[in-house]
């Protein structure tokens, strides 16, 4: 396999791993990037986020549905577009966001293990590097 392809397959690994971690809760590992981005930018419309974790519009409307039923995001009109929904994070998600920091923090040691500092500076820059390039195509195709 082809050491790029080794990027998906570390994201799922890091999916099963979170996966009992977040028994329990009510979300999954795939509702992680969605309450991160949520609690970190309130009052994004649904649109906006789909945008941003990149996956298609209905994909974002599906997972922002079933986090509003469990009690993670509200979904409100907006004031100048009532077709436009609004999320905000409840109490519940900002309670759970320390936990979802710490699984990430675990994750990121547990795959740059015996990795140098030096190293670990050269990953992020390359990673960085690889989704500029990434979006940008996209970007591209979407004008």
């Amino acid at each position: 396999m082809h050491a790029l392809n080794r990027l998906n397959s570390i994201v799922r690994y890091g999916n099963q791993w979170r996966a009992p971690k977040l028994e329990g809760t009510g979300i999954g590992p795939c509702d992680r990037p969605y309450l991160f981005y949520i609690c970190h930018h309130p009052g994004q419309s649904q649109d906006s986020i789909a945008l941003a974790l990149c996956v298609n519009k209905s994909s974002a409307a599906r997972r922002l549905a079933y986090l509003e039923r469990e009690g993670y995001v509200t979904r409100t009109p907006g004031a100048e577009d009532r077709r436009v929904l609004l999320i905000h994070p409840t109490d519940k998600a900002v309670a759970l966001l320390p936990a979802l920091r710490e699984l990430s923090r675990e994750w990121n040691a547990i795959i740059t293990l015996g990795f140098s500092e030096e190293e670990m500076e050269q990953f992020a820059s390359l990673i960085e590097r690889a989704f500029a390039n990434a979006r940008q195509k996209v970007e591209e195709l979407s004008k």
